[in-house]
């Protein structure tokens, strides 16, 4: 039974992605195939692995089926374990294959479809397939960081409805400080979301990809302490 539910969490968020890769590419279905389309497909500012799509569409799904797939958190089981931090360190595991699933879930359906209506010639010679794989590191960091930060709220309020909504709103607050008051002058984490947009530009941008591990990974750590040190001091009763 519980196969059958986590089988039909995949399935659905399948569906999704493939729904909101047409919605988001349909108009360029009958574009001239050439490298001008790949980057119109896969662009930073507009499209289906766009920047906006990741920070404001893309979010509260994340969240979603992160809540969805875990197992349901008793107190009674919490307090089983030899310490809080073991504890916590189930629930992160919980949240890391979640966090996992969702980004191959949601690059697969860019690879099928891109392979579909592409070339695959035309996704070699643009560098489509190692760009893929090196983005799909950079956003298990991203989501696995808004999972930390959905952690962090809920332990503070105890409500999962306020750590859904805070932790959506709080990345929607932090794409128009990036994006409209800075004006994406200035270097924020968010900038490594222009990775693959810029390797499919320039063909590969290998001396890139080490700073935008390091910072990304920095950040997901960071805020892992952040929330077990919150999670251990929490009062459960």
């Amino acid at each position: 039974m519980l196969k059958s539910r986590y089988l039909l969490l995949i399935l659905s968020m399948f569906v999704f992605f493939s729904i909101f890769w047409f919605t988001q590419n349909l108009e360029y279905l009958s574009f001239p195939k050439n490298r001008k389309l790949v980057l119109f497909m896969n662009g930073s500012l507009y499209g289906y692995v766009s920047i906006k799509s990741l920070c404001l569409m893309l979010v509260f799904p994340y969240l979603i089926f992160s809540l969805l797939f875990s197992k349901k958190e008793q107190i009674i089981s919490l307090v089983r374990e030899k310490n809080r931090l073991q504890a916590y360190h189930k629930i992160v595991k919980e949240t890391v294959i979640a966090t996992l699933l969702f980004v191959v879930l949601y690059l697969s359906v860019n690879l099928i479809y891109s392979f579909i209506f592409l070339s695959n010639k035309l996704l070699i010679t643009t560098h489509f397939y190692a760009g893929m794989l090196f983005f799909s590191l950079l956003l298990f960091f991203f989501y696995l960081s808004i999972g930390f930060i959905f952690r962090i709220i809920y332990d503070f309020t105890a409500s999962t409805g306020k750590a859904l909504i805070f932790g959506a709103f709080i990345m929607c607050i932090f794409y128009l400080v990036d994006w409209v008051i800075l004006e994406g002058i200035y270097w924020t984490p968010l900038h490594n979301l222009n990775f693959f947009d810029l390797w499919l530009q320039n063909g590969s941008i290998l001396s890139e990809v080490p700073f935008i591990l390091i910072s990304s990974t920095t950040l997901s750590f960071i805020l892992y302490l952040l929330s077990s040190n919150i999670f251990i001091k929490k009062d459960f009763y």
